[in-house]
């Protein structure tokens, strides 16, 4: 009977356990413990050949119990998968430095565990299998050692597109570097079986990206210090992967230093000079080249005099200057030239397997979907918003919905759901067939690909109009607006300083204003007469967005600081001041629909507005009460201004249901009045 592999599953979670053992019991072997001393006592009975291992347990966490054993040499090549809280990233980031090689996050989803969990194991019969076929072959007759180098170059092509398949513009990139590295290899007189060692250990040299997430290697924006050493990591995790495949000399070698530099200043020891091994020298400039020779998500593929020019650079520092030089040379000579593979035999089920892997992954971006607006996640909308940059002119659009959090405060956070919800609508409506994305919050991004500023100006004032619109129907929602920040792009600007540009404009409507839309302008190059004249147009849209009548409204936070700024004016003026609480009650109100209370609040809010001085101000403080402040009005005069507005809402309100009550205090005074 054949052996099933076996997979220990550890974690302090009995429903955990529960649940993993049935999503994989039917194609492995499963053992559960549910702590980290019960795992390294498990391990000195049986080794098995995978651990799911959760990252946060009592007493001993998943990192101590891989740092243990990392210690022991028959332990450290275990197969580590961490479970972890889907927030946290951090925890995330030491465990794939201590040695994980995938991540699985909480809550489970079966597709996502069966693939990961297939996919490593996977990784570890192939690594197995090579092994075991080294040893077998070398018992054997010449003829046979051909046939096993073919099936040796089959599953580093597989392996290799495993790895290449996880970003779509790394496709084809291993194979690449590893002709490059042949030419210029041949170049410099290596022998036809040194030769093919180096193809194959080149094709292997990024297989340390197995254990890098998704979320990182493709990130289209500047990567954070702890995402960088992620990316980092793939060096020395890729040696630990190879350190045991004899039959590619080498390749170990090449995995972990090519991206050493010449002058000591790489990764992941410092190695300088000739110190770093030949093979890894010459992948450094296959690797370089290729990257530059290639589209990116960040960018396009640079040309020939600055990918030389690059190179140059790098003389001395990054590169062997002897290597690069023979480089160069066979670059200016027209002599860097590959053939693409075949499509017969092994290489159509490359194919085929590229193909499975692209589709898997069109998959998880049909699935990456925000679920309340139906608009892609962050994730997924920057990387189809950067590849579209580098197609085609447009225009880059930063969009926010204003007073979303007074909505949530005031309302309710339905309402703001409604709100988003609708911004998602008019966004899939009205774009255009344009991307778009939701970025989290109240913040949205979309890119309008292949139109002139006009055009895009035109697609925005409609795009707002429909919104303002539609919100205005539902009056639960008509205390949103839009703004919007705008940024022209060319294939050759870069994602993130776009997405900068517009987030600046969008700053620019917000100190104007809010809703409405404006352009990123450069700032360089303005004489001291426009910058004036600049200054006075902002003067008349300070008076335009600050003006009010009868009063002003300002939000809450606003209010507590205004009326702790009465407060010192009365300290040191005696500025006499009155707080006024209005509050609807009373009749049917507990039974009132959210639209019908909102509409009696709207009334009494125009009734506050038009009863009380310039010098006054009020705030909505929730959904069924205002906060007024009335200065030195008097004791008698604020009951008058209270019955002008109660007066002013009977005659405008339809709800008779609703009735208003007030509250007041004259600040300094103990004594509170209250009138219905």
């Amino acid at each position: 009977m054949e052996r099933r592999e076996c997979i220990l599953v550890v974690d302090d979670d009995v429903i955990t356990l529960k649940t993993v053992r049935f999503m994989l019991k039917e194609q492995y072997e499963i053992d559960c413990v549910n702590s980290g001393e019960e795992c390294l006592a498990y391990l000195q009975e049986s080794i098995p050949d995978m651990i799911l291992l959760d990252m946060n347990m009592p007493k001993m966490s998943g990192l101590e119990v891989l740092e243990r054993m990392k210690k022991d040499p028959q332990l450290a090549k275990i197969p580590v998968i961490f479970l972890s809280a889907e927030e946290d990233k951090e925890a995330e980031v030491k465990g794939v430095e201590a040695g994980a090689l995938d991540f699985i996050t909480k809550p489970f989803t079966e597709e996502i565990v069966v693939q990961r969990v297939n996919r490593l194991m996977e990784l570890v019969r192939l690594r197995s299998d090579m092994d075991r076929e080294v040893r077998r072959q070398t018992a054997k007759a010449e003829q046979r050692r051909r046939r096993m180098e073919q099936m040796t170059l089959q599953a580093v092509r597989t392996l290799a597109n495993t790895i290449d398949a996880k970003d779509a513009y790394t496709n084809g990139h291993s194979y690449r570097v590893a002709e490059y590295a042949v030419l210029l290899a041949r170049e410099l007189g290596w022998d036809e079986e040194s030769l093919e060692d180096l193809r194959h250990a080149a094709l292997l040299h990024d297989v340390g990206k197995i254990g890098v997430p998704d979320s990182v290697l493709n990130k289209p924006g500047r990567l954070t210090n702890e995402e960088y050493n992620v990316i980092k990591s793939h060096a020395l995790k890729g040696g630990e992967i190879l350190e045991c495949i004899t039959a590619i000399a080498g390749a170990d070698q090449i995995a972990k230093h090519h991206h050493e530099r010449y002058d000591g200043t790489g990764y992941p020891d410092g190695l300088a000079g000739e110190e770093i091994p030949e093979g890894a020298r010459i992948v450094a400039i296959a690797d370089a080249y290729d990257a530059m020779n290639s589209r990116r998500i960040y960018r396009n593929r640079l040309s020939k005099n600055s990918i030389r020019e690059e190179l140059l650079k790098g003389r001395g520092t990054q590169f062997d200057p002897k290597a690069l030089d023979v480089f160069v040379k066979m670059l200016d000579e027209g002599r860097v030239v590959i053939q693409e593979p075949s499509m017969g035999g092994e290489d159509a089920a490359e194919m085929l397997f590229q193909k499975v892997m692209e589709s898997m992954s069109n998959r998880n971006n049909q699935d990456s979907a925000d679920f309340l607006t139906g608009l892609p996640l962050r994730s997924v909308g920057e990387v189809q918003i950067a590849e579209a940059m580098q197609e085609a002119d447009g225009c880059l659009a930063f969009l926010d919905v204003d007073n979303l959090k007074k909505v949530n405060d005031t309302v309710g956070h339905r309402a703001g759901d409604r709100v988003l919800k609708l911004m998602g609508d008019v966004l899939m409506e009205y774009a255009d067939n344009s991307i778009v994305c939701r970025l989290g919050g109240d913040e949205f991004l979309l890119f309008m690909k292949g139109v002139s500023q006009q055009e895009a100006t035109d697609r925005i004032e409609k795009l707002i109009e429909q919104f303002m619109n539609k919100k205005d129907e539902d009056i639960t929602t008509r205390q949103a607006s839009l703004s919007v920040g705008m940024c022209m792009t060319t294939p050759m600007d870069v994602f993130v300083d776009a997405y900068t540009k517009a987030d600046k404009a969008l700053y620019h409507v917000k100190q104007n204003g809010k809703a409405g839309y404006s352009f990123f302008l450069k700032e360089e190059g303005l004489t001291q007469e426009q910058k004036n004249i600049d200054l006075l147009k902002l003067m008349e849209t300070l008076k335009d967005s600050g003006g009010y009548e009868g009063a002003m409204t300002v939000e809450y936070r606003q209010f507590a600081k205004l009326f702790e700024y009465m407060g010192n004016l009365k300290e040191r003026y005696a500025h006499d001041f009155h707080l006024l609480m209005i509050t609807l009650e009373g009749g049917n109100a507990d039974t009132l629909y959210i639209d019908e209370l909102e509409e009696a609040m709207q009334c009494m809010e125009m009734a506050i507005k038009e009863n009380i001085r310039n010098v006054d101000f009020y705030t909505r403080y929730s959904s069924i009460q205002f906060l007024v402040i009335l200065l030195e009005a008097g004791n008698d005069n604020v009951h008058m201004i209270v019955d002008r507005i109660f007066a002013s809402f009977y005659k405008s309100c339809r709800n008779v249901g609703v009735k208003p009550s007030y509250s007041v205090a004259e600040t300094g005074q103990d004594t509170e009045a209250e009138e219905t």
